[in-house]
């Protein structure tokens, strides 16, 4: 009895040798990962020391980031910490909240001055065209769901938000802003229009806009029935790998198709960098089974994608200045518009004003979350 005792008292010491001698072992005996899986992101290598970034502190701070990265046992340690931050009471120091019924979300977005400036510039876009355009900013699944959220979390203030930004294009001519909330609210009580562990609606809730859009736009939306409902299990999104809380489980990722669409009657051409890709289909299965499961719609971030179906209900032509969410969302709107042109703003580095001249384009819509529109310093590139 007496030995165990020595040997417990012991025991810290001991684990915290094994730790001090074992860890440095490990280091360099395994092979560096270049991606993370559950991360969702690259990891950092070895960085090539030179004389100058040695004396100014750069190999220094990128030595220390991949010392990180590279951690043996790095994802356990990683969700060890994300679920001690919660049972210490500190949820959502990941920028994620640990909310009720398997819901990750994503921490209230703060009003800031980049918010100002996008407003401006989105401005001087809609002055420099002559083009009927319609806003659309998606409010969070937060504010949306807020009978979700833990206890303790900070407020949503995405309706003072996006009544700021609908004031601001209110007296702008050829301009209608579309606002999502009061239906969104509305809808939220039965079903689920955004993942649990991901910052994107769901199939369904790009839908329910699909429709408020119709309603706005003056097209008429296509029926729910008309879609053949595909669901794939095991989708694991942005909010999951952020948060670190790896015994979230899994969920439904759905592909809505429209079953009474001719064969062969959409064409997708990708222009990335001048270089452009054509497919007959808006929905790549076969990314199902990557890390980014989400590219299953439209095939992911691009700076360029046109969309046109040759039996759509007319032959009106539409721009959309987006984020990824409109990747869900242009499926349903290609049954509408003969041609659906999506700039990125990330990646697309010409003038978006040309492309309404020179194609002809005949409405705009202008769809960003909220965090891309209050956050986002890329939509100065709009024209």
């Amino acid at each position: 009895m007496k030995k165990n005792k020595n040997f417990l008292k012991y025991m810290p010491t001991f684990a915290f040798c094994m730790i001090i001698f074992v860890i440095p072992i490990l280091y360099f005996s395994i092979k560096d990962s270049d991606f993370s899986p559950l991360e969702k992101r690259k990891l950092s290598q070895f960085p090539k020391p030179t004389v100058e970034t040695v004396f100014n502190g750069k190999f220094g701070k990128d030595f220390e980031t991949y010392l990180n990265d590279q951690m043996p046992l790095r994802t356990f340690f990683v969700g060890t910490n994300a679920y001690y931050d919660q049972i210490s009471g500190r949820n959502g120091m990941n920028g994620i909240y640990n909310a009720n019924d398997d819901y990750l979300m994503v921490t209230p977005v703060e009003d800031n001055p980049t918010l100002e400036n996008n407003i401006k510039y989105i401005g001087e876009f809609i002055e420099s065209i002559d083009t009927k355009t319609y806003i659309c900013v998606v409010p969070t699944s937060g504010y949306i769901y807020d009978s979700k959220l833990p206890s303790n979390h900070y407020d949503y203030n995405d309706e003072k938000i996006i009544d700021k930004i609908e004031n601001s294009f209110t007296n702008v001519d050829n301009t209608e802003f579309i606002n999502l909330i009061d239906n969104f609210k509305s809808l939220s009580k039965g079903e689920q229009l955004y993942y649990k562990t991901d910052h994107h609606w769901t199939a369904l809730g790009a839908y329910e806009c699909y429709k408020i859009l119709g309603e706005k736009m003056k097209f008429t939306p296509t029926a729910q029935d008309s879609f053949e409902v595909e669901s794939y299990d095991g989708f694991y999104g942005t909010n999951y790998s952020k948060s670190a809380l790896w015994f979230t489980p899994g969920e439904t990722l759905e592909i809505w198709e429209n079953k009474n669409r001719p064969e062969g009657s959409i064409k997708m051409y990708i222009n990335e960098g001048g270089e452009v890709t054509i497919s007959d289909k808006l929905f790549f299965r076969e990314n199902l089974d990557t890390n980014d499961q989400y590219t299953a719609y439209l095939d992911g971030n691009h700076a360029m994608v046109t969309i046109q179906n040759e039996n759509a209900d007319s032959d009106k032509k539409l721009l959309i200045l987006r984020d990824s969410y409109s990747h869900c969302l242009a499926p349903f709107l290609a049954d509408n518009y003969s041609e659906i042109v999506l700039i990125d703003v990330r990646y697309y580095l010409n003038p978006v004003s040309d492309i309404v001249r020179e194609q002809g384009t005949d409405e705009i819509l202008i769809l960003y979350s909220l965090d891309s529109i209050v956050n986002s310093t890329d939509i100065a590139g709009i024209y």
